[in-house]
């Protein structure tokens, strides 16, 4: 019988300040990823499943076809992908509704999909005491000024977001760039998402995903 393996493919690009300038760095975004995911990994491995492996997966369209094709030594496994939504949304419960139904592959449900609405950096700043740590390692220089105390961060589109995290780091040595995302998820601090309905969805359903999976 093969071995049970959860692949989660991320929409989104490794390194550190741009890609051009750091390049693509794949086992920097694993790790990342792997660490705000780990409750989820340790879940799997309660369940017997020993592999739970994060993958790069580039641009939206790229992620989803590669989330779409198996690859011969990976059938049998839980696919599961993480992307922009980058738009409204109106219900995180309904992934697909929100993304290209012409990308949805005819295997693939609900459970199988999960947002970040609109985008990474809304969950970035959630946690402004992290993102504020990390960019005054060496010297002050994060303006949090140039953060608006929003209600709803999973409400505000994906331009407003990015820029603001933008701003605020502008005089820093290494202001933020979007790829930086990708290695700063590491970093967040997962109970000050609880209030965010994607993520909260993302860690209660894909755990009940990984029961069934578990079953079958």
């Amino acid at each position: 019988m093969k071995q049970k393996q959860i692949l989660v493919f991320i929409e989104g690009e490794g390194g550190g300040r741009t890609t051009s300038k750091r390049g693509f760095l794949a086992g920097e975004f694993r790790k990342s990823w792997k660490q705000f995911l780990q409750p989820l990994a340790d879940h799997a491995t309660n369940k017997g499943i020993r592999r739970f492996q994060c993958i790069a997966g580039r641009g939206g369209s790229a992620v989803t076809d590669t989330f779409a094709n198996p690859l011969p030594k990976d059938q049998g496994a839980l696919r599961i992908l993480i992307i922009d939504s980058e738009g409204p949304v109106a219900d995180v419960s309904k992934p697909w509704a929100a993304l290209n139904p012409k990308k949805r592959p005819k295997w693939a449900t609900d459970s199988d999909c999960y947002l970040m609405v609109q985008c990474l950096e809304a969950w970035l700043l959630a946690d402004r005491d992290g993102l504020k740590a990390h960019f005054d390692r060496t010297k002050t220089c994060f303006n949090e000024k140039k953060l608006k105390k929003w209600p709803n961060l999973e409400a505000l589109d994906r331009k407003t977001v990015q820029r603001a995290i933008s701003d605020a780091t502008s005089s820093c040595k290494n202001p933020y760039g979007h790829a930086d995302g990708n290695v700063l998820i590491a970093i967040v601090d997962r109970e000050k998402l609880k209030s965010l309905p994607a993520v909260t969805r993302l860690f209660r359903d894909f755990a009940n995903r990984i029961d069934r999976y578990a079953q079958e």
